[in-house]
């Protein structure tokens, strides 16, 4: 996501102008002048907010454990723990930060509208930092759950939990799980420009149905990935293969061969 201010954002075409929700071409147009920026930003810059990202987003792993650990054994338990999947995302998306599952539409619209080379290059560039700089940062946060005393030994233990049932799922499984979370995040990313003051129930209420449906995410599911990895459970490269490769797949047709190409169809004629 760009680095703009909120004061920025409201100057600009479709931005909430006089109580008047924008058209789904103002919304288009928006977003896609954000997805314009992120290809036009350094790659430095980029990476280091990947980076930041992972190290956030994985505060989700860590407040749904410790909501786990305390209601498991309840019958409503999974709809309590489910809460806390959601600051991870708040953190990141309301700090600005380049995740990856953003950026499944956000570049690429202006792609879509203008396949060049170099808009091609410049989405997989954006693509490529923001996946390896978000997985360093879950990779760093998973080594300090493992490596330090940093949460609570029963948080820990839920952590480990909820990872073995991630990584437990199969290959078709875990593809098929993403596509949601890739339609749903993108969905977010296109609600933004006209929800105004709403903008963070928002957020809560798409990661919670996320959570609650326990729908995969590339980068979350990262984190839990290292977390066994680094804690000798299971060997990373299977894991990698058979959860990680997959949820990315899934993430990706959700949010861009579903919502983007869906989204590029409806205003293509309009615009």
């Amino acid at each position: 996501m760009s680095d703009k201010k909120p004061d920025q954002q409201a100057s600009e075409p479709g931005a909430d102008h006089a109580g008047d929700a924008p058209t789904s071409p103002e919304i288009y147009i928006e977003i896609s002048q954000e997805g314009i920026e992120e290809m036009e930003r350094p790659s430095a810059s980029l990476f280091w907010s990947a980076i930041a990202a992972g190290l956030l987003v994985s505060f989700s792993l860590i407040v749904k454990a410790a909501l786990y650990a305390e209601t498991s054994g309840l019958s409503f338990g999974h709809a309590i723990d489910s809460l806390g999947y959601t600051i991870g995302f708040i953190l990141v998306i309301f700090c600005r930060l380049q995740l990856f599952t953003e950026n499944t539409i956000t570049p690429v619209l202006p792609t879509i509208a203008k396949p060049t080379p170099k808009n091609c290059w410049n989405t997989s560039r954006v693509w490529g930092i923001s996946l390896v700089g978000n997985f360093i940062g879950t990779a760093i946060m998973a080594a300090l759950f493992v490596f330090t005393p940093i949460v609570s030994e029963a948080t820990f233990d839920a952590m480990m939990s909820i990872s073995t049932k991630v990584a437990e799922l199969g290959f078709l499984e875990s593809l098929v799980k993403g596509m949601p979370s890739g339609l749903l995040i993108a969905a977010l990313v296109w609600m933004r420009p006209s929800s105004g003051n709403s903008f963070l129930g928002l957020v809560f209420l798409i990661i919670y149905v996320i959570a609650l449906g326990d729908f995969t995410h590339v980068i979350v599911g990262s984190c839990e990935i290292f977390l066994l990895a680094w804690e000798g459970e299971r060997a990373i490269a299977p894991m990698m293969v058979n959860n990680i490769l997959p949820t990315l797949i899934g993430n990706v047709i959700g949010g861009t061969a579903l919502f983007a190409l869906l989204a590029w169809a409806q205003v293509k004629d309009e615009l």
